[in-house]
């Protein structure tokens, strides 16, 4: 029986126990148990490039990668994202990084519209082409991605608050 991701609950029981039987480097984020679960909560975003760098696309080698799989598609797909993800978050920003960057994310994009031609993409696809602009602009990802942002706004949620400002 497959869930709503085309991944069938036994392949996520294998990928949680890959998961939970990985010794990983201590600067990757580990990941909850539950993975795949509503009720693992929100992946902060030091998760999600853990998980898509490595945990995932580790996992769907181990279930597609062989090509003769009838899902090997969806293993490739999880690799070109895997590789726009490693040259975007780069420590370093040259051209080849950045055109690297752009050409595994254009045949992630048309390899997922290609897999399920029903899929509507969302601006944040459409963002995702721009990133090289900002590659070139700005440098390395590091520099100026967000997540010290988003560790204030993990906090203002934890806040308790009457919703009334100034009281």
């Amino acid at each position: 029986m497959r869930s709503l991701s085309g991944v069938t609950k036994e392949e996520l029981a294998s990928i949680r126990q890959w998961i939970s039987d990985t010794i990983r480097p201590r600067w990757y984020a580990s990941l909850p148990k539950n993975l795949g679960e509503a009720g693992h909560g929100k992946l902060k975003a030091d998760q999600w490039r853990s998980a898509l760098e490595f945990d995932i696309p580790v996992s769907a080698a181990q279930l597609w990668g062989d090509p003769s799989s009838p899902r090997h598609d969806l293993f490739r797909c999880t690799i070109l994202l895997a590789m726009a993800i490693r040259f975007a978050t780069s420590h370093k920003t040259s051209e080849q990084h950045i055109s690297r960057y752009t050409h595994y994310m254009q045949e992630y994009l048309e390899l997922l519209t290609k897999l399920d031609p029903t899929l509507r993409l969302h601006p944040n696809h459409h963002n995702a082409l721009h990133l090289g602009d900002h590659l070139r602009r700005f440098g390395p990802m590091h520099g100026w991605w967000m997540y010290p942002f988003e560790r204030v706004i993990g906090r203002l949620q934890k806040s308790n608050t009457n919703f009334k400002i100034g009281q």
